[in-house]
């Protein structure tokens, strides 16, 4: 199953199911489920979720955030009850389980039901091919949870995850400014413009250099001005 729907360790089919210690530790091991469980942070527990589930695009994928939060809320479920941390990682492994046989591989809602039934009974009776996880009451409860929650929206899933989504192109017109291509510095010539003042013209008269403006270079052409040459090298 692909990353938008998560594939798991083995294929269940009825009458595949194969549990000689039971679903615990199979998709979610111990580390992993110390790990969420060692952090307050919500954040911080649906990243570890989504890394069990090898989820890389939780945040920008819809289909990825759905299963994501499918399993993370399956196990707050059992925190709140206080599952013991194998009986949490059976119950994660058994809804997942459900979850890819109903949405992924389109069992209908009644051969789903059918398989959580046999999973969960599989793991209430302690006989030669099942362990003995849950009791009566909390077969019960897990069944009214997931009744009231996975089963209620089981038709929305279905739709969410079998229906192409439509995409939208859109063009934009961007304005980009081309740069200058700079010259070859081969066809580059050097130019140095030089002001020559000819002291000698000057004169020695400062009250004649005030009344043209000899001062600031701007004179007329009167006497004491001195010229400027450009020279080119």
């Amino acid at each position: 199953m692909s990353e938008e729907s998560v594939a798991t360790n083995e294929v269940v089919n009825e009458g595949e199911v194969e549990v000689a210690m039971g679903l615990a530790y199979s998709d979610l091991n111990k580390d992993q489920l110390d790990a969420i469980f060692n952090t307050e942070d919500m954040d911080e527990r649906i990243r570890l979720t989504a890394e069990s589930l090898n989820v890389k695009h939780y945040s920008n994928n819809a289909r990825s955030a759905i299963i994501v939060d499918f399993c993370y809320f399956n196990i707050m479920f059992a925190k709140e009850n206080e599952f013991t941390d194998q009986q949490t990682s059976a119950f994660y492994s058994i809804m997942l389980k459900v979850f890819v046989s109903a949405v992924d591989e389109g069992i209908s809602s009644t051969e789903a039901f059918d398989l959580f039934k046999k999973l969960i009974l599989t793991h209430s009776i302690e006989d030669g091919e099942a362990v003995e996880l849950y009791s009566l009451p909390l077969v019960k409860k897990i069944s009214n949870y997931v009744s009231n929650t996975f089963f209620r929206y089981l038709d929305t899933y279905k739709y969410v995850f079998a229906t192409v989504q439509s995409v939208v192109t859109e063009t934009t017109e961007l304005q980009v400014e081309t740069p200058l291509v700079p010259q070859f510095l081969a066809e580059a010539t050097t130019e140095e413009n030089v002001e020559v003042f000819d002291d000698g013209e000057e004169g020695g008269d400062e009250g004649a250099e005030e009344e043209d403006g000899a001062g600031t270079g701007l004179g007329q052409g009167g006497e004491g001005v001195g010229e400027v040459f450009e020279l080119s090298v």
